[in-house]
């Protein structure tokens, strides 16, 4: 399906149009509940109250209208008292591993249909039947052939995301397909960067005659265009949306996360925090992956589903797209499986090197453009590195080094995103006999961890924009796309290339709409070169403190480095940070002074602590 965000005119013939006549919308919205009862549904024989009615193959649970959307998402009509306890549900649903059942319906509402509703909830059933035996429910009140307001449909599937951790989901509503198709194609929007219209057709292509109305086909669609530039996490990639404030960053941020993850990051950027732990993750010789990622890391399969749809019809819908949950690394036949969803791994060198050997990372010479070398000096036994200064003319970059590399990443590789890699690939500098000064990084089977954290504080102290090489540049391009398109979280997760790491964090923040410390913060900052390190953090608001602070304490647990490294890593920070030119020497080398006693301060307290 086409991905042009305009839309094109295939893309208007072939779009999901909704199942009613405009006239039978309108009469829908007119006659009284009641009467749209017995009419619509049959009263109280009304079909989707009547297990009778709907073959074996339409009751993914048995006594229920039922499909599962998703290996982990059961579309259903609304359960009643009576069939509850005649099929079972409650058994059913545990052996099914159902854990949470939403409910979209409003007390009261289809009264006529089926037996009575029950008089303590107003609904065919009493919650509690469901929470007595631990399945979680909720109800989200939604009306019939209606639709939600944007911002609590994102507040729902949080609430899914959060619950698919502890097992499946059913939702319902009166039908199962109407608001119930909505939330579903919303959800698996929201999680696997589907489009609508990808979403529409797979939610009807699991359920036929889903997501029934013109308005609620509208939903989905505007859903979607309301998640985008809450997504964007580089205003400069494709999709391309307006720069943003780091405040009107943590607004949008605030609205996609969800859970402890939104807690903990409600005054500091993921990508900085996410970085300074993978750097820390580096230099300790370990890897912990998110707890709470909830983005899908690869809609390829999804696409070729749909396209299969498209051509065959629903009946050769066969794969699932891949929601939240466990996603495994490929390994070797005597490694036993690598679960990278709420883990905390840790790996030995020769891990790190079969990573590399998987992602092209570790067992290639590492390239950047550095004012250092690290350089393994044979014959040394205690893993001891020294720092050497080189250039070299008309250097041969390795095609494994640079954006090669990113392709083989577990990518999203659709059409649009090759193209992109290839541009990506074409820009940089040329010019074969310019001089470039590269570190040369060879990784022993033993590397000290003193070796680790100053390779880590060197990267954290390279300006790639300046000194970096065309392969390192194209490949922090190259992930600032693969954000931006969804997905990439998991994978960044598996990035080992601190000099990536560092350029990734430092071309953020570098690309917002002001920088996060004003004039007027570093005069605040600087106004008593003296005080003590809280003191004049507290100039700052949350957010510029907790950014502030997490990379000087990244840095901090790197130890005692070489005073040139501290030096450089502080004028990044600068640089990063207040956007300081030349013509602020002053000023610079004040804010530097203030910085280097913050480091220093939050080195002691690790020390001692």
């Amino acid at each position: 399906m086409a991905k042009s965000t305009g839309g094109t005119l295939m893309e208007y013939i072939t779009a999901p149009r909704a199942k009613y006549t405009m006239v039978g919308e309108a009469i829908r919205y007119v006659i009284p509940s009641h009467m749209q009862c017995s009419l619509g549904c049959g009263g109280q024989d009304c079909k989707y109250d009547n297990p009778s009615y709907w073959r074996d193959d339409q009751q993914a649970i048995k006594g229920l209208y039922s499909s599962w959307i998703t290996e982990h998402l059961l579309a259903m009509s609304r359960p009643s008292t009576e069939i509850i306890e005649k099929y079972n549900i409650i058994d059913q649903f545990k052996r099914a591993g159902i854990k949470t059942v939403i409910n979209l319906q409003i007390p009261g509402e289809h009264a006529s249909c089926g037996n009575p509703l029950e008089p303590e909830s107003g609904f065919s059933y009493r919650p509690e039947f469901f929470m007595e035996n631990n399945i979680y429910f909720y109800n989200f009140g939604w009306d019939d052939y209606g639709v939600a307001n944007l911002t609590c449909v994102l507040d729902m599937l949080k609430v899914m995301a959060f619950a698919l951790q502890d097992g499946r989901i059913a939702v319902h509503c009166h039908a199962g397909l109407g608001r119930t198709g909505v939330l579903v194609a919303c959800f698996l929007a929201y999680a696997t960067r589907m489009t609508a219209n990808q979403a529409i057709s797979y939610v009807r292509a699991k359920r036929p005659n889903s997501i029934q109305t013109r308005s609620q086909l509208r939903c989905v669609r505007q859903f979607v265009q309301f998640l985008d530039p809450l997504r964007s996490v580089f205003s400069c990639a494709e999709p391309r949306t307006g720069p943003v404030t780091l405040s009107q960053y943590l607004n949008r941020q605030r609205h996609i996360l969800h859970g402890n993850e939104r807690k903990k990051l409600r005054h500091l950027p993921k990508i900085v925090q996410l970085v300074c732990r993978l750097l820390l993750d580096i230099a300790e010789n370990r890897q912990v992956i998110e707890e709470d990622i909830l983005e899908a890391p690869d809609v390829h399969d999804i696409e070729e589903t749909l396209s299969m749809v498209k051509k065959l019809g629903p009946e050769a819908f066969a794969q699932e797209p891949r929601l939240p949950g466990v996603p495994t690394l490929h390994r070797h036949f005597n490694e036993p499986p690598i679960f990278y969803h709420r883990k905390s791994l840790s790996y030995s060198e020769s891990d790190l090197r079969r990573l590399g050997s998987d992602f092209n990372v570790l067992t290639q010479p590492l390239q950047t453009g550095s004012l250092w070398q690290i350089k393994d000096i044979e014959n040394q036994k205690d893993g001891r590195i020294v720092l050497e200064r080189v250039k070299h003319k008309s250097i041969q970059r390795s095609e494994s080094v640079g954006h090669h590399q990113a392709a083989n990443m577990g990518s999203v590789l659709s059409q649009w995103k090759a193209e992109q890699s290839r541009e990506l690939k074409m820009n940089g500098p040329k010019g074969a006999g310019a001089e470039w000064e590269v570190p040369f990084i060879t990784l022993q089977s033993e590397l000290s961890l003193e070796a680790r954290r100053l390779l880590v504080a060197q990267a954290l102290a390279v300006d790639l924009a300046l000194d970096g090489d065309k392969a390192h540049r194209s490949r922090v391009l190259t992930w600032q796309a693969e954000l931006n398109q969804g997905g990439a979280w998991e994978r960044l997760c598996m990035e080992r290339d601190p000099f990536i790491l560092t350029g990734l964090m430092w071309a953020w923040l570098e690309q917002l709409k002001e920088p996060i410390v004003s004039v007027q913060d570093v005069e605040a900052l600087t106004h008593d070169p003296d005080a003590d390190p809280q003191t004049v953090l507290n100039t700052l608001d949350p957010a510029q403190t907790q950014t502030l602070t997490c990379i000087l304490d990244c840095m901090a647990h790197m130890g005692k480095i070489p005073q040139r490294v501290e030096n450089a890593f502080l004028s990044r920070t600068v640089k990063a940070l207040a956007w300081m030119d030349t013509n602020k020497e002053e000023s610079k080398a004040s804010m530097t002074k203030v910085l280097r006693r913050l480091l220093e301060g939050m080195r002691q307290t690790r020390t001692t602590g």
